[in-house]
Order: C-alpha cells, then sequence, then structure tokens
C-alpha cells in the first residue's frame, strides 16, 4: 500500500552536525614553506593552490594587479605564448588572482602530469622578466576597464564606502586610471622580487600523489620562501558621515553602507552571520522581502560580512532609482530596527536555519570543498573546530539571541552611508 503524501506541507528538514571534517596532510617544502595535502582518492583531478603575501595593501601604486596579471607573461627565452602551449600540451591550466591582502595562482591538472606541468609553471613564475611590451599593453587593458568601471554608480558607491570605511589604512586606497601611467618594469619586479619570491605563505593542494611524487613536487619549490611580515594590526576612524558622489545623467543611485564589526575569531561571529541572513543575504531576506519584492525599488539589495588581515566589517549594497533613494535608505532603516527590536517568527528562523545548514553541508562536499573550508580557518589561526561552533550555533540560537546581537552590533547610526547617482 502505497502512504500518501500531503503534498501542501513542506517535508520536515533537520539540522545537522555529522560532518567529516578531515585534517589535510602537513609538509613542508625545503624552505620552510607549508603545504597542506587533502587526498583526492576519488579521481584524478588535481589543483595547488599558491598563496602569496602579494596583496595590493604592499604597495600604493596598482602594482600588485599587474604583477599578478603579468607573470605567466615570459621569461628571458620564452614568450607567453611558448609557456601557455607547454602547459596546454600536458591538459593544464593556471590562474591568477589578487585581493588586498593575498595572491592566489592556481594550477590545475591531472595527478598523472603534475610532475611535468608543475616544474614548467615554477620555472615561469621564477624567471618572469615582465616584457615591457606586455607590460605597456596590460596596463592600457586595466586603465580603459576602470575607465568603464567609473561610469557604473555601483563601483563609485563601492570606491566610496572602501575609501571612507578603511581611512587613513592601506585597505582604503583605491586607484584612479592615471595611477597605471606611473607604474614602470620596475615597480613590477621589485614587487616581484619582494612579495612573491620571498612571500609565500603556504601552497594547498587537493590531489593523490605518491610519496616520490610527492617529495619531487615539494623539491620544486624549494627557492620560494615566507619572509614577507604581516602588517600591525590597524586601528580604524572611520566617518559615520553621509558622502555623496556625484554622477551626471546617472538614473539609478548606488547605495552602500557599511561599519568597521570583527572577524571570524570574535565570540559574536556566528550569531551575527544568522542576523546577517535574516536581514540580507539569501534570496528570502527581509531587505530583498521589502525592497525588492514589495516596494519593487531594485532588482537586488543584499548585506554581507567581510574581513580583511586585520578585521571585519558589515556591509549593504544595492542600486535603485533615483526617485527611490529616500525611502530606500529609510526602509532600511526599518529593517535594521526590526532586527534589533522584535523577536523573528519561528517559522522565520526555521526557515534561515535550515539554509545555513544546507550550505554548510554543500561547503564540505569533497576534498576541493573540504580543502577551502580548512584553508578559510587556518589563515586566521583557527580550524575545524570554528565550524563545528557555527553548526552548534545555528542549530540552538533562538530569537531572542538573534534581537539581542542586532541590538549591540548592528545599529543604524553606526553605519557609513555613501550614495552614488
Amino acid at each position: 500500500m502505497t502512504e500518501t503524501i500531503n503534498r501542501s506541507q513542506a517535508p520536515s528538514v533537520s539540522l545537522s552536525n555529522d560532518i567529516n571534517y578531515i585534517e589535510p596532510e602537513r609538509h613542508l617544502t625545503p624552505a620552510g614553506v607549508p603545504v597542506y595535502l587533502m587526498r583526492n582518492e576519488t579521481s584524478e583531478a588535481v589543483k595547488l593552490e599558491l598563496i602569496f603575501d602579494a596583496g595590493s595593501i604592499y604597495d600604493e601604486k596598482p602594482v600588485a594587479g599587474l604583477t599578478t596579471g603579468m607573470l605567466l607573461a615570459g621569461t628571458a627565452d620564452k614568450t607567453m605564448a611558448e609557456i601557455n602551449d607547454m602547459i596546454d600540451d600536458h591538459g593544464g591550466y593556471f590562474n591568477a588572482s589578487v585581493s588586498a591582502d593575498y595572491a592566489y595562482l592556481n594550477i590545475f591538472g591531472l595527478n598523472e602530469s603534475m610532475d611535468q606541468l608543475v616544474p614548467i609553471i615554477e620555472e615561469a613564475l621564477y624567471h618572469a622578466n615582465f616584457p615591457e611590451t606586455e607590460l605597456i599593453q596590460l596596463k592600457a587593458e586595466r586603465k580603459q576597464n576602470l575607465m568603464v568601471s567609473l561610469e557604473k554608480v555601483s563601483t563609485l558607491a563601492q570606491r566610496g564606502l572602501q575609501e571612507h570605511l578603511f581611512k587613513g589604512t592601506p585597505y582604503g586606497r583605491i586607484n584612479q586610471p592615471d595611477d597605471f601611467d606611473g607604474v614602470t618594469r620596475t615597480d613590477i619586479q621589485a614587487f616581484f622580487e619582494t612579495y612573491f619570491k620571498n612571500g609565500l605563505r603556504k601552497i594547498n593542494w587537493v590531489g593523490n600523489p605518491s610519496a616520490a611524487q610527492l617529495d619531487r613536487i615539494l623539491q620544486c619549490f624549494a627557492r620560494w620562501t615566507k619572509e614577507v611580515k604581516s602588517l600591525p594590526p590597524i586601528n580604524y576612524t572611520p566617518s559615520i558621515e553621509r558622502i555623496e558622489v556625484k554622477k551626471a545623467d546617472a538614473v539609478q543611485t548606488g547605495i552602500r553602507m557599511g561599519k568597521i564589526l570583527f572577524d571570524r575569531s570574535h565570540p559574536d561571529y556566528h550569531k551575527m552571520t544568522v542576523v546577517n541572513t535574516i536581514l540580507g543575504e539569501y534570496f528570502g531576506s527581509r531587505l530583498m522581502s521589502n525592497i525588492r519584492e514589495d516596494k519593487g525599488y531594485t532588482y537586488g539589495i543584499g548585506s554581507y560580512l567581510g574581513e580583511n588581515q586585520s578585521n571585519g566589517y558589515f556591509v549593504i549594497a544595492t542600486e535603485v532609482g533615483n526617485e527611490f533613494l529616500a525611502d530606500t535608505l529609510v526602509q532600511i532603516n526599518t529593517e535594521i530596527e526590526r532586527m534589533r527590536t522584535e523577536l523573528v517568527p519561528q517559522d522565520e528562523l526555521s526557515l534561515v536555519k535550515n539554509y545555513l545548514s544546507g550550505q554548510f553541508l554543500r561547503s564540505a562536499d569533497g576534498p576541493f570543498a573540504m580543502m577551502d573550508l580548512f584553508s578559510m580557518a587556518e589563515i586566521r589561526g583557527l580550524d575545524y573546530t570554528f565550524y563545528q561552533n557555527a553548526l552548534r550555533t545555528i542549530e540552538g540560537i533562538t530569537s531572542a539571541e538573534i534581537m539581542e546581537t542586532a541590538s549591540i552590533h548592528l545599529n543604524s547610526e553606526e553605519l557609513l552611508i555613501v550614495t552614488a547617482g
């Protein structure tokens, strides 16, 4: 006999702390750089992620981004095309990106090709000579891209927030188009020698090498060292005034609101994650329900928790029609005050708990995801206990704790407001 399913009722969802957190193997290069190896025994896919203390905070010009973009642009005896062809011949792929704090170099391939692929890329990286013609072209591209981006109110608002929230610190520096003109090949070479060759912070490796292959790959990075010192703790003095960035003929206004908060090592971080999710982190959030679904002022609005080496921060971001600006700010303030003064209904809380639990379970699915979890914790001096505590907090948090957390850490009067339009 088949049991009848009542499709008018959603199935029950239970939270689970039963995530099998896997500790990576810990190794060292001959120079003492830590290498974390997460075994991938279910496929031949491999990823090596090299993380350098080579972010944009280490130079006042846009040198970090240009250097990172030219790492495989050529050596004294090989062109960029020749290097890329060699990588392709072994079924590999390379990409690089840079943040305020770090540069990330990723090598993708198969276990069987790593012995050939890694030495090719390491040799090309170590002997990068940053050809002048390639630098001129990249500077022109980056300058043009920035000029195009500066036509967007979203970019202007985000830059205004960064400049004033982190005012007086390296994180508050923003590039101007003309800054690219002043960068020389000598600047690039000096940055590379200091922050790349001597700034390899760690290597994350997902793969399944034999003992012999493991040793060979470790030897490949024998000449890269870990000597760059982290910046000392930064004291922020952000403005909480209203900043208006004018953009002629704009039909929309970009809005960014933010405050310095705390990073994931703070005891209230997990509670604040729940607060942020309810307020604006997912599609069913209160900001989306009010300002997009009910009022129709925007295509999207959200909030998020960010962090850098020195601290964490909270941001609300959206773009609205100019005529909706004033009421959008009123509605944002209304939703913040609701978080601070009203208990979250149980059905809404259950939905958010299930959503966050599902996000955690998905974020731990497979060795590549597990390595990401490990790395995000390790780089802050934490371990998997951080995630176990997060799940316990999500499972046990009450509406009263959410309201108390919002009341302490989420005050409209403490938010920097930047509008651009």
